[in-house]
C-alpha cells in the first residue's frame, strides 16, 4: 500500500495482470471492463492481453478494435475478392466479429465503450456470455462458439450512459486510474508473460501461473458449498445472480493458477479484494486484519448523499407574475424528470459504479430512436448498414456490387449480357442504400446568467423546456453568462451536448453568480448556434431559445470581443443586449420558439419585457413572490 491509502502502481500493475491471466483461463470470464484507463495505455494493456493468450493457445492472436464507426456489414459480413478465369469476383466471408477460424484467437479490444456504435454494443450483448452464436445474413449463414477475449475502458463517472445490460456481460471489473508509464516509450505491461525482458520494478506472471495457463488440460477445480454462499453474501447488492456468478469463477479462475484443486471462502475474499468488491455484510472475515503483503485493501463506507426532490412537470408558475407576461411551454405530454445531482466522489474505484451513478442513458439505449418526420430524413446521421433501397438516394455502391456479384452465374443474367461479356449485371432488386441513426430533429438553446439567480431555485421554471428535450431527443446548446467559474468573465461560455442526460447540463444550472453578466455576447453567440443550425441541419423541425436574464447586461458587445473593458458601462451592454436579440428575432422562422424567464428583480423590472419583444419572444414569470416568501422564511429558520 502506498502512503495515501491506495494501492501503488506496483501493485495496480499486478493486479491488472492477475485479472488478465483470470480471464484468459477462467470459463464465462470472456470480458473485462477497465475503469479510468488512460488513452494511452489502451495498446500496451491490449500486448500483454494478446501475450496472455498467445502463453495459453500457443497460436496467433488476431485483435479487432471497435469504435463509434463501427456498422453491421463489417462487424458480421466483410467482401474476399478472388481471382477467376474471367477477372475478378466477390464472395462474402466472416466479418471480424465471426470467431470460426481455428488457427487464431480474437481479441476485441474497444478503447472507449461509451462511444461504440449501436451494432457494436448490440453484437456485445450478444456475443459475451453466449453458448452459441449464429450469423445469417445477405445469404451468409454461420454458427459458432464464441470463444473471443473482450477488453474494454470507460471512464467511471460516464458509467451512467451506458445501458446494464451491456454492462452485465464483462464480469471482470477493475478500476486502474493509477496506471502510468515509467518512461517515455516504456511499456509498463512488457514482459508480462516471460517472452521479453522486464522492467526494472515491473511484476511478471510468475512461472506457476504461465505453466496454468499452458497446460494442455485445465485442471479440476471445485468450487465448495460454503464459498458459493460467501460469493451470493458479497453479490447480494446487486439485481440477478451474474455477479454472484462471476466472483465464483474470478476465484475458480484464481485458485488454478496458484494450483489448488478446491475454492474456499478465503479464495471467493481474495476475488473480491482483487476487483474492488466492497463488503456490506459485516461478516468476521470482513472484519479481520488484511495480510499486509496483498495490494488490495477494504474500502471504508460512507454514508449516501441526500437524494434531491425531483422536478414537477407543473412547476411553471401560474400566477404572481406580470399582468403582460405570458406561459409558453412546448406542446405535449413529458415525462418526470429527476433533479440533476451533484456529481459526487461516492463510490469511486468500486466494481460495480453503475450502482451509484447518476443514470446519463436514454430510455432505451440499444434501440434506435424513432423517426418523428413524415418526409424522408436527412442522410447525414452515422452509417450503420445497409438495407434494400427504394429510391436512387444515398446509395451504398459497394454493397450494391456484393449483392449482384452473387446472381451473376444465373441464367437469367448470363441472358441479359453478350457472350464474353464480362461486366456486372445490375438488377433493380440488387440496389442497397445505407441505414443511418437519425440526427437530432429538434434542439432547445439555453442561455443561462447566473447574476439573476441569487437564492431563486430555477429547475422548477426549466423544468417543462428540459422535460421536452428529454422526450423529444434534442440537442441541447447551453450559453453561459455570470458565472464565478467562466474563463473570461467578458465573454460567455457555451457547450454542445448531444442531449439533456449529458452531466454538463446539470453542472450548469448550479454554477455560482459571478459579478459580470456579457449579455450580449451570450446572446451573439446564441444566435450564430442558431443560423448554423437552421442552415446546415436540414432535418431540424423545431428549436426553443429559453433565456433566463433580469436584462441587465453590464458588458458591452466590444469589451467581449476585445477582452478589455474601458471607461463607463452606463446602458451600452443593455443595449448591445437589445441588438444582438433583434438580430435573433429578425430570423423570422416558424420553427424558432423565443422565451424570457423572467428573474423579477428589482428595480428595472421591464428590462425582461423588452428582451423578450425584441426576440419576438414571449415572458415567463419565473421568480414569484410566493417562492420569495418561502426563500425568505427559510433563511430566517437557518438563521
Amino acid at each position: 500500500m502506498n502512503g495515501q491509502g491506495g494501492p501503488s502502481p506496483l501493485d495496480l500493475r499486478q493486479r491488472l495482470l492477475q485479472v488478465l491471466a483470470c480471464s484468459a483461463l477462467g470459463p464465462g470470464l470472456d470480458g473485462v471492463l477497465l475503469f479510468d484507463l488512460q488513452p494511452e495505455m489502451v495498446n500496451p494493456v491490449a500486448q500483454a492481453f494478446a501475450r496472455i493468450l498467445h502463453t495459453r493457445d500457443a497460436r496467433p492472436v488476431r485483435r479487432v478494435v471497435l469504435g463509434s464507426a463501427t456498422g453491421d456489414d463489417e462487424l458480421w459480413l466483410r467482401p474476399v475478392l478472388r481471382h477467376e478465369n474471367t477477372g475478378l469476383g466477390f464472395s462474402i466471408g466472416p466479418g471480424t466479429l465471426v470467431d470460426t477460424a481455428t488457427d487464431s484467437t480474437t481479441l476485441v479490444v474497444v478503447p472507449d465503450l461509451t462511444r461504440l456504435s449501436l451494432p457494436a454494443m448490440r453484437g456485445a450483448v450478444q456475443l459475451l456470455g453466449a453458448d452459441v452464436a449464429t450469423v445469417e445474413r445477405a445469404g451468409f449463414r454461420a454458427r459458432w462458439r464464441p470463444g473471443a477475449r473482450w477488453l474494454a475502458a470507460c471512464s467511471e463517472t460516464e458509467v451512467g450512459r451506458l445501458s446494464p445490460h451491456l454492462l452485465d456481460r464483462f464480469p471482470i471489473r477493475l478500476n486502474v486510474a493509477g496506471l502510468r508509464r515509467t518512461s517515455r516509450g516504456a511499456d509498463p505491461l512488457r514482459g508480462a508473460v516471460g517472452d521479453h525482458v522486464t522492467e526494472p520494478g515491473f511484476g511478471e506472471l510468475s512461472p506457476t501461473w504461465r505453466a496454468a495457463l499452458a497446460a494442455p488440460r485445465r485442471p479440476r477445480c471445485v468450487v465448495s458449498e460454503d464459498a458459493a454462499g460467501r460469493a451470493v453474501d458479497l453479490a447480494s447488492g446487486g439485481s440477478g445472480s451474474r455477479r454472484a456468478i462471476a466472483l465464483a469463477r474470478i476465484a475458480r479462475a484464481q485458485a488454478v493458477l496458484a494450483g489448488a484443486d478446491t475454492c474456499g471462502p478465503a479464495q471467493i475474499d481474495e476475488a473480491a479484494r482483487l476487483i474492488g468488491l466492497e463488503d456490506r455484510t459485516g461478516s468476521p472475515a470482513a472484519e479481520g486484519p488484511v495480510d499486509q503483503g496483498s495490494p488490495f485493501g477494504p474500502r471504508s463506507d460512507s454514508a449516501d448523499p441526500p437524494i434531491p426532490e425531483p422536478l414537477r412537470a407543473d412547476a411553471t408558475p401560474s400566477d404572481g407574475g406580470s399582468s403582460g407576461s405570458a406561459v409558453a411551454v412546448p406542446p405535449g405530454s413529458a415525462e418526470a424528470l429527476d433533479a440533476f445531482p451533484a456529481v459526487a466522489e461516492e463510490g469511486r474505484g468500486s466494481a460495480y459504479p453503475e450502482d451509484d451513478a447518476q443514470l446519463l442513458r436514454e430510455f432505451h439505449p440499444l434501440r434506435i430512436p424513432w423517426h418523428r418526420r413524415p418526409e424522408p430524413s436527412s442522410a447525414r446521421g452515422p452509417v450503420t448498414g445497409v438495407r434494400p433501397a427504394t429510391v436512387l438516394r444515398d446509395l451504398a455502391f459497394v454493397a450494391t456490387a456484393m449483392e449482384a456479384a452473387k446472381y451473376q452465374r444465373l441464367p437469367g443474367r448470363h441472358a441479359l449480357r453478350e457472350q464474353g461479356d464480362g461486366r456486372l449485371v445490375v438488377l433493380r432488386g440488387d440496389f442497397r442504400s445505407y441505414v443511418r441513426l437519425p440526427v437530432a430533429e429538434r434542439m432547445l438553446v439555453l442561455l443561462l446568467d447566473h447574476t439573476c439567480r441569487g437564492r431563486w431555485d430555477w429547475r422548477p421554471a426549466l423544468a417543462p423546456y428540459l422535460q421536452w428535450a428529454y422526450t423529444g431527443r434534442a440537442s441541447v446548446c447551453a450559453v453561459e453568462i455570470g458565472s464565478r467559474d467562466a474563463v473570461d468573465e467578458l465573454r460567455a461560455d457555451h457547450f454542445l451536448a448531444r442531449s439533456v442526460l449529458d452531466p454538463r447540463v446539470g453542472a450548469a444550472l448550479r454554477r455560482p453568480a459571478g459579478r459580470s453578466s456579457p449579455l450580449a455576447h451570450g446572446l451573439t453567440i446564441a444566435d450564430q448556434l442558431l443560423r448554423r443550425a437552421f442552415q446546415q441541419r436540414s432535418n431540424l423541425i423545431e428549436a426553443w431559445l429559453v433565456v433566463v436574464s433580469d436584462g441587465r447586461g453590464n458588458i458591452p458587445l466590444d469589451s467581449s470581443v476585445s477582452g478589455r473593458l474601458v471607461g463607463p458601462v452606463r446602458r451600452v451592454g443593455v443595449d448591445d443586449a437589445l441588438k444582438a436579440a433583434g438580430r435573433i428575432g429578425a430570423m423570422g422562422r416558424l420553427r424558432l420558439h423565443a422565451v424570457v424567464i423572467d428573474a423579477g428583480r428589482q428595480p428595472y423590472p421591464d428590462l425582461p419585457f423588452l428582451l423578450a419583444d425584441a426576440l419576438g419572444g414571449v415572458t415567463v414569470a419565473g421568480r414569484t413572490t410566493a417562492h420569495e416568501e418561502r426563500t425568505t422564511q427559510g433563511a430566517e429558520s437557518a438563521d
